[in-house]
């Protein structure tokens, strides 16, 4: 059995993250967060690595943040010691948004709390048939954090929203992807090689290009329309020098699949 507390997994320009904690359901503690930062910076700088899958070791994706211990006196105390937990975790947060490589969230179970607001962090998300999510802040009388107040109306809708944090109850896995959580719901089974699946081809593409996207998608979040224009003007200008889009456009004129290289 392995101890380390999340995996990492490389194959064919494809990182798996699993969180390794079962035993917890694999809730996110300070040992987790202090991996999960060092990896990320590790990622990023690895251009080998062109997509990365997120999943959990067991029976559940992961069942929250649990960074200032379970009685809760620590967080009801507030002060510096809660904000500095929330900045923490935070960062890793923006480190996956803000990383020019697509993040596939392969949800294997519970991703409750925290763990959906890492799920929905992720570019994409398959859930396993029997898993479910939770935006349970509510019931424990606190508030939503790790950028849910920002996505969960997004992904959803404001109402919606709303609905899903103030009753805090349990979203099965095809709702989730009835409501726009999740991309796609498969047999518990075949989780891991669907996700494996659609990794392959995201990093098999123009990675480049794909991260762009990605960066722009989630900039027009919060930009003007007439603002979003002029940035892709800038962007294309930008990729259209890179190998990939002269190895595209050839492919395309050639009528053959391209050979991306990421690059």
């Amino acid at each position: 059995m392995n101890t380390e507390c999340i995996l990492l997994q490389k194959h064919d320009h494809v990182a798996t993250i699993t969180l390794n904690k079962p035993e917890r359901l694999n809730a996110l503690d300070f040992e987790m967060l202090a991996r999960l930062e060092d990896l990320l910076e590790e990622l990023r700088q690895d251009d080998e690595v062109r997509c990365v899958v997120l999943t959990g070791a067991g029976r559940g994706f992961c069942s929250g943040a649990n960074l200032l211990g379970s009685s809760g006196e620590a967080l009801s105390a507030g002060g510096l010691g809660v904000r500095e937990a929330v900045m923490r975790i935070n960062q890793v947060l923006v480190s996956i948004t803000e990383m020019q490589k697509p993040w596939i969230a392969a949800v294997n179970g519970p991703a409750v709390g925290g763990g959906f607001s890492l799920a929905m962090t992720c570019d994409l998300a398959i859930a396993a048939q029997s898993a479910y999510f939770a935006v349970n802040y509510a019931r424990i009388g606190m508030v939503t954090d790790m950028g849910s107040t920002f996505l969960l109306p997004r992904l959803v809708g404001l109402r919606k929203a709303k609905e899903l944090a103030f009753f805090g109850e349990r979203i099965p896995a095809e709702e989730a992807l009835a409501i726009g959580l999740v991309n796609r719901v498969v047999p518990d089974e075949a989780l891991m090689e669907r996700a494996l699946e659609w990794a392959a081809n995201l990093a098999s593409g123009a990675t480049l290009a794909i991260g762009a996207i990605k960066l722009g998608m989630q900039r027009a979040l919060h930009s003007t329309y007439r603002d979003t224009l002029h940035w892709e003007a800038m962007m294309l200008a930008l990729i259209a020098q890179s190998e990939d889009a002269a190895e595209g456009l050839m492919a395309f004129f050639e009528k053959r699949k391209p050979n991306f290289k990421g690059k």
